[in-house]
């Protein structure tokens, strides 16, 4: 049998078992059903998400009560360069793995903040060609459609009721 295909792998800083990472996304925390169980007090159930994308490692916080740290910076969201040291609750690893040839994280990292904040604005309202909409009344599903209005009928029966001819 073949051993599964890694992305790199978690070293634990003082040592311990290395933790293979087998897929694109890996929930770390203290819940049986994570993909990779830190059993450990103060490890929230769902601590953090791993995430492989473009060759490149992030982490993001899920709302765990002792947070992480990439270098010792406590973080919500960031990108993982190989040799990083992840601090989850009290425990750190480093992470090592092979990024794409010719790019380094810091210039994936700032395409990426790029790309994710294109679509927190308009684009009429990014090249100032449009002021910023304070409050938008209309639902989201029905903003910049018009309803045509129902035009009004007439009943021109000529043997109406109402006629006292």
């Amino acid at each position: 049998m073949d051993a599964p295909e890694t992305f790199g792998e978690l070293i634990p800083v003082g040592g311990g078992d290395t933790i293979p990472l087998v897929r694109e996304k890996l929930v770390l925390g203290r819940r049986e059903s994570c993909d990779v169980c830190l059993r450990f007090p103060n490890v929230s159930g769902k601590h953090c998400e791993l995430a492989f994308k473009d060759g490149f490692w992030s982490v993001r916080d899920l709302d765990s009560t002792n947070g992480i740290k990439v270098n010792g910076t406590k973080v919500t969201k960031k990108l993982l360069s190989p040799g990083d040291t992840l601090t989850i609750a009290k425990r750190s690893f480093t992470i090592q793995y092979t990024p794409p040839v010719g790019r380094s994280a810091a210039q994936f990292e700032e395409m990426m903040e790029d790309v994710e904040g294109l679509m927190d604005q308009p684009l009429l309202e990014k090249a100032g060609l449009e002021k910023p909409r304070r409050h938008d009344p209309m639902p989201p599903g029905r903003r910049g459609t018009i309803q045509p209005l129902r035009p009004l009928t007439f009943d021109d029966d000529e043997d109406d009721d109402d006629d006292d001819d």
